[in-house]
This record gives structure tokens, C-alpha cells and sequence, in this order.
């Protein structure tokens, strides 16, 4: 007792389970506060741009995955810690940055079109944006990224 004074116990009146959920929330909140105000993970915040949002996204993250992170086998990449001298695309239209091959890339250019037809009959829009990837069509969105020779690039 402090101060001497009896006083009721009012945590035992709150549900363990409401304690931990407005936890959970208070975290996710500092955690989007943080993100928001963030200058790094460009790339990933243009897919995953609410934090609440992430979990439920099961994109497996191998090696073509990273390319949601922007670290994967792609010249820009390679070309901003000065491995190779030019990141220009293979297709010769562009800087091979992700924006790039998901967006402009001849060599892409029917695997994105059957990414595109999957998402209209899924009733989406076309075009749409990054985040519309990583969180409306993430299995679409995966299959269209597996479907992608990095090598050849």
C-alpha cells in the first residue's frame, strides 16, 4: 500500500486479453510513427505502407522476393554500391531499377500482362500501385516476381 491508503485494485477488473490488444495497438502505432517518419525502406514502404497490414501478407521472402526490399540482383542495386558502372536495363529503355521491370520492361512485358489480366478478373484496377501489390493482390503479385529470370536480366 503506498501512503498508507487502501485503495481498490483496479487492474484485476480490466480482461487480460483487453491489456494485451491495447498494447498491440499502442505498439503498432509507435511502430507506424516510426515508419512514417522514416527516410529508409523506400522501396518496401511503397508496397507495404500501413505496418497493421504486414502480417497478414505472406509474402515469402527468398531471394527473387527481395526485390520488395530493394535488395536483390537488379543493376541498380549493384550499380549504388559501385559493383558495376552502368545500371541500365537490358532492354535498353531505362535504368533496371524495380519501377522499371514492373512497369516498363519489354522483357516483362507478357508476364506483366498476365499479372494484369489476374488482377482485373480478381476485380482490380489497372493500373494500380505498389501497395495495391503488397496489399490487395500479394499472391498475384508473388506469382508474377517468381515468374521472372534474374539471371537473364
Amino acid at each position: 500500500m503506498a501512503s498508507g491508503i487502501e485503495a481498490d485494485i483496479s487492474y484485476n477488473k480490466i480482461l487480460k486479453s483487453t491489456v494485451i490488444r491495447e498494447l498491440k495497438e499502442d505498439g503498432e502505432q509507435e511502430w507506424q510513427s516510426e515508419w512514417d517518419a522514416s527516410t529508409k525502406g523506400t522501396i518496401t514502404k511503397s508496397f507495404v505502407s500501413i505496418i497493421r497490414d504486414r502480417p497478414s501478407k505472406r509474402l515469402q521472402m527468398g531471394i527473387k522476393q527481395s526485390i520488395v526490399t530493394g535488395h536483390c540482383t537488379l543493376r541498380s542495386y549493384y550499380y549504388r554500391f559501385k559493383i558495376i558502372d552502368d545500371l541500365k536495363c537490358i532492354c535498353n529503355m531505362g535504368p533496371q531499377t524495380l519501377d522499371h521491370l514492373l512497369w516498363e520492361c519489354e522483357l516483362l512485358r507478357k508476364q506483366r500482362e498476365v499479372l494484369k489480366n489476374r488482377i482485373k478478373k480478381a476485380g482490380g484496377n489497372w493500373p494500380l500501385m505498389n501497395s495495391d501489390l503488397g496489399n490487395k493482390h500479394t499472391k498475384l503479385f508473388q506469382r508474377f516476381v517468381n515468374s521472372i529470370n534474374f539471371e537473364t536480366l
